[in-house]
């Protein structure tokens, strides 16, 4: 069974349906990338999937149960969400941010732990942001500052994790770096994965499964070498375009025509 489903999810934002009658089962221990063009339904699908959106029918299912059905601090030791552009409190520092993800476990009878001292520690290290801990969070570089909030994702001490476009505003180097560590994350820990991609080509990398959305639907999914084809693209984004092996990863890549169709 996956760990996390949807069954006839259909999600709207003020009336307007944007999702519509969807099935579709998130693979264990895979990074699954939900591609499109803009105003597809990626985002509000993985916002659905996170439980941040009520569905206006249908149901998302979270270990075989209804997501709605379970408590909020429940979901938050299950699925991890890193939002679009996340905001901080002014003057957080690294070390804090990164401890707010150990709130899912605090209550009047269990507070700050050692447990909780551990796993921080755990999620400075492996993001590589230890000797930031003590930095106040608007100082830092982009690539930085995603990495602390990866950090209070993986804080969470969740199996799943969803990330709604973690390389937004960033240059292609801190990208890169990001993308390499949720990579690094699912190949050690078999973290399961979904993120949103705008990069075709970024997805292919680093995502053993994609979703391609289509106005509201899945219009094909699988693995990269299954679900990126010239049509796919075409059909999907409305381009034209020639599927070549990337030169590194061996990956499908996408290389727009454009003005030279």
């Amino acid at each position: 069974m996956s760990l996390l489903s949807t069954r006839r999810l259909s999600l709207a934002y003020d009336g307007t349906p944007v999702i519509t009658n969807l099935d579709l089962a998130i693979p264990v221990g895979k990074i699954t990338a939900l591609v499109g063009p803009n105003g597809c339904g990626k985002s509000t699908l993985l916002r659905g999937l996170a439980r941040l959106l009520k569905p206006s029918s249908g149901t998302v299912y979270l270990d075989g149960t209804d997501i709605f059905q379970r408590s909020t601090k429940a979901v938050a030791k299950r699925l991890g969400i890193l939002p679009q552009s996340p905001v901080a409190p002014e003057g957080l520092t690294v070390r804090d941010l990164v401890a707010q993800g150990r709130y899912p476990y605090q209550n009047w009878l269990q507070q700050w732990s050692k447990e909780d001292e551990i796993l921080v520690e755990k999620a400075l290290f492996i993001t590589g942001i230890t000797q930031l801990a003590d930095r106040v969070l608007d100082t830092l570089s982009g690539g930085q500052r995603q990495r602390a909030w990866i950090a209070m994702a993986l804080a969470q001490d969740t199996e799943i994790l969803l990330l709604d476009e973690p390389t937004t505003f960033l240059d292609l180097a801190h990208q890169v770096e990001v993308l390499d560590l949720l990579y690094e994350l699912n190949q050690s820990e078999g973290r399961t994965i979904v993120m949103v991609l705008h990069d075709l080509n970024q997805a292919c990398r680093y995502a053993n499964h994609l979703v391609a959305v289509r106005q509201g639907q899945v219009y094909t999914k699988g693995e990269p070498m299954q679900v990126v084809t010239e049509a796919m693209v075409r059909e999907v984004f409305g381009l034209e375009c020639r599927i070549v092996p990337d030169p590194v990863a061996g990956t499908p890549m996408c290389v727009p025509m454009g003005r030279w169709v």
